[in-house]
């Protein structure tokens, strides 16, 4: 069932009973209350609600049931894979709330959380939650699919520290889900909620920050009309199967650049590759570990220094500004030379940013209790992003994602493979 009129009694019923803004198309607010990073893909509801509270979960929930209206659930849009067109959406952001217990090491996150908030909120404490590369991503949505944090060689799945979330079910009863439901607690840390739950909060574990040193070295490797270097490449397969310490959480990226005047000049029609370090350690450990890079090539830039967990958002440096795009995985358990040759040369039907993640260490360990993260059995996630046309993709959103779509870029890579991760595959053609 859709909302055909502004004037309906459903619309009427969640004014009466929801705090927060209840909006129709061509309100003022309307546009603003659905913005997220992903701007491929674009909600067209009937209404939108803004909840304030659970309250507020609680009665959307109950009273769209009651009309068979479905509910859509969205908050920062990272991870979004479609849109939705009719019913209601449920926005979360206003659930906004962080409060840590330094005695106990845990955060109570609210549902529109972002890690950055948690990050400010623990800091004062030296303590550091579980979270990702960019801190704009949503909290509780981030451990759906397990979470890989920016440590998380030494400190294992965000999802591992989770102690229990506050779910209200399709027909609006609220109840706390912990490691007693073990088929909902496994289910929620790795999967995600079943159809029609909404999760309002999470309590998560923190974790001590102690000393850290991150950042990266960045190499070019070559133009992207011809043939790259992939002297770096193989040097990172090599420095990952010498068996690196847990401590240390590297990620290797490789970017083309188109030959753009907008772009710096250093960029501009250049193949780069680029080493992001995590480090629970000193700089002079970090010095001697990062030591085979450098000898396989010089870098051309190198950001790795000491720092507090509040800089974290340096050691990808990746953008943190809304763009349309689609992202794809595969989870392997070797990454193979011809692959990286390949990678090193890569000319596709779209522009690929590919981001090899290595895992393992904490991260390869069993869950304390039942879970359904994928990736525990893997050492690489291979995670490839591309732009998508921010015109096409609204208009016409299957050729965009045919036009645009990275999974070309992992296939030499596939023979590896064991498996994807969720939280990975952004887009509603994502596949891994």
């Amino acid at each position: 069932m859709t909302l055909t009129n502004a004037a309906s009694p459903l619309a009427g019923a969640l004014a009466r009973n929801v705090s927060g803004p209840v909006l129709h198309p061509g309100d003022s607010g309307f546009t603003e209350e659905l913005a997220g990073f992903q701007l491929g893909l674009q909600h067209r509801p009937d209404l939108v609600v803004g909840a304030r509270d659970s309250a507020d979960v609680r009665a959307v929930l109950r009273l769209a049931a009651a009309q068979g209206v479905p509910v859509t659930v969205h908050n920062t849009g990272h991870g979004m894979r479609f849109a939705a067109h009719g019913g209601i959406v449920l926005t979360l952001r206003r659930l906004n709330a962080v409060v840590i217990d330094p005695d106990a090491r845990t955060a109570r996150v609210g549902g529109g959380v972002t890690w950055d908030q948690v990050v400010t909120a623990a800091s004062p404490y030296a303590l550091v939650p579980p979270s990702g590369s960019l801190g704009c991503v949503g909290a509780v949505g981030y451990v759906f699919g397990g979470g890989i944090s920016l440590l998380g060689r030494s400190d294992g799945w965000a999802s591992d520290l989770v102690r229990s979330f506050t779910v209200v079910t399709p027909d609006g009863e609220e109840r706390e889900v912990g490691p007693d439901d073990t088929g909902a607690f496994a289910r929620l840390r790795g999967s995600g909620p079943s159809g029609g739950e909404v999760v309002t909060g999470m309590t998560i574990g923190l974790l001590p920050e102690g000393p850290l040193v991150g950042g990266g070295l960045t190499f070019d490797i070559g133009a992207t009309s011809g043939e790259g270097d992939p002297a770096v490449l193989h040097a990172f397969r090599e420095w990952t199967d010498a068996g690196l310490p847990e401590a240390l959480t590297p990620t290797l990226r490789v970017m083309s650049f188109p030959n753009l005047d907008f772009l710096p000049p250093s960029l501009r029609g250049r193949r780069i590759a680029r080493v992001a370090v995590a480090l629970r350690g000193s700089a002079e450990e970090a010095e001697q570990l990062v030591a085979p890079l450098r000898k396989a090539a010089r870098p051309i830039e190198e950001t790795l220094a000491p720092m507090r967990f509040t800089e974290g958002a340096r050691v990808h440096a990746e953008p943190d500004d809304p763009g349309p795009y689609i992202g794809e995985n595969i989870l392997v358990d070797a990454l193979d030379p011809a692959a990286l040759d390949s990678l090193a040369g890569a000319g596709g039907p779209a522009m690929v940013i590919m981001n090899i993640r290595h895992l393992g260490g904490a991260l390869a360990r069993p869950a304390a209790a039942p879970d359904t993260v994928q990736g525990r059995d893997a050492r690489f996630l291979l995670a490839a992003v591309s732009p998508v046309d921010p015109i096409v993709s609204l208009t016409n959103p299957a050729a965009a994602h045919n036009t645009s779509s990275p999974g070309w870029a992992l296939e030499p890579f596939a023979a590896a493979k064991v498996g994807v991760s969720p939280g990975f595959c952004v887009g509603p053609r994502a596949r891994g």
